[in-house]
C-alpha cells in the first residue's frame, strides 16, 4: 500500500508565502504518515514574467522532506542557460532532488517566456513506480501511456487550471479518463484561486476515490498497488 496526499493549496504571487503553505502541508501529510504529497503547478513561483533564484526555497523544502521522511512533488519556473522551464521537482525522504521533470506540452500563455523540455521518465520510489505529468501534458494521451507502458502505476498531475470556463466539465472527467486509459492511480493536484478551477482528485482506474473543490485542504488515500496488475491483466490496455 501506498499513502499519498494531496494538497491543494492556495497559490499567490509571493514566494515566501507561497513556501510558509507548502512547508505547513508537508507538515500536515506526515502527520498522517502519507508516503507522499503532491502540491500543485508552480506553487512555488507562479509568475513566469518575474522568474527569481528559489534555491534557498527549495533548500527549505528538502530540509522539510528529511525531517518529516516524506516524499514531496512541487513546482515552479526556474532559469536555466538563459532559459525558462515550468519544472516539476520530486524530493525523496532523505531531502534529495531525485527527479526534475520540465514540462513538454505548455499551455498557450506560456509560450512567450517559457521552454519546452523534452523527454519524460518512470521514476522508482520505496513505495512503488510513478510517473509526473504536468498540467496540460494531459491533453495528450499517448504522452500519458508513455509512462504506464514504462511500468509506472501512479501517475501524478499537478496542475494550474486557468481558462476553465469553457471546458470545466470535461476537465473534471479527464483524471478519471486518463486513470482508466493507464490502468494506473491518477492524481490530479490543481491550485486554489480564483483563477483556476480548483478541483483535485484521487483516481483508480475505475472509480474517483477523493476530491476536494473549491477550497484549500489536503486529502488522503491509501493506494492498493496489487490491484494495478489484476487489472492490467484483465484489461489489456497496457
Amino acid at each position: 500500500m501506498a499513502r499519498v496526499a494531496v494538497a491543494q493549496i492556495s497559490v499567490v504571487d509571493n514566494v515566501k508565502k507561497n513556501l510558509q503553505r507548502i512547508l505547513k502541508f508537508i507538515d500536515r501529510a506526515s502527520g498522517r504518515d502519507a508516503d507522499i504529497v503532491c502540491f500543485p503547478e508552480t506553487c512555488l513561483n507562479p509568475d513566469d514574467e518575474n522568474v527569481i533564484d528559489v534555491s534557498g526555497e527549495i533548500k527549505e523544502i528538502r530540509e522539510k522532506c528529511c525531517k518529516e521522511s516524506i516524499y514531496c512533488i512541487f513546482s515552479t519556473y526556474i532559469r536555466e542557460r538563459n532559459k525558462i522551464f515550468n519544472t516539476v521537482f520530486l524530493i525523496d525522504r532523505f531531502g534529495r532532488v531525485v527527479y526534475k521533470y520540465k514540462k513538454v506540452h505548455l499551455w498557450k500563455s506560456e509560450f512567450k517566456n517559457v521552454s519546452p523540455g523534452r523527454v519524460n521518465r518512470v521514476i522508482d520510489t520505496d513505495f512503488g513506480r510513478i510517473g509526473i505529468i504536468n498540467c496540460w501534458d494531459f491533453a495528450f494521451p499517448e504522452f500519458v501511456k508513455n509512462l504506464s507502458k514504462k511500468g509506472a502505476n501512479i501517475i501524478f498531475c499537478p496542475s494550474y487550471l486557468v481558462d476553465y470556463e469553457k471546458d470545466e466539465e470535461l476537465l473534471k472527467k479527464i483524471p478519471l479518463v486518463r486513470a482508466f486509459e493507464n490502468m494506473s492511480y491518477y492524481i490530479s493536484c490543481d491550485a486554489f484561486s480564483d483563477k483556476t478551477l480548483s478541483e483535485s482528485c484521487i483516481c483508480h482506474p475505475l472509480r474517483t476515490l477523493k476530491t476536494i473543490k473549491k477550497r484549500e485542504g489536503i486529502v488522503f488515500e491509501d493506494l492498493n498497488l496489487k490491484e494495478i496488475d489484476s487489472l492490467r491483466k484483465y484489461y489489456e490496455l497496457v
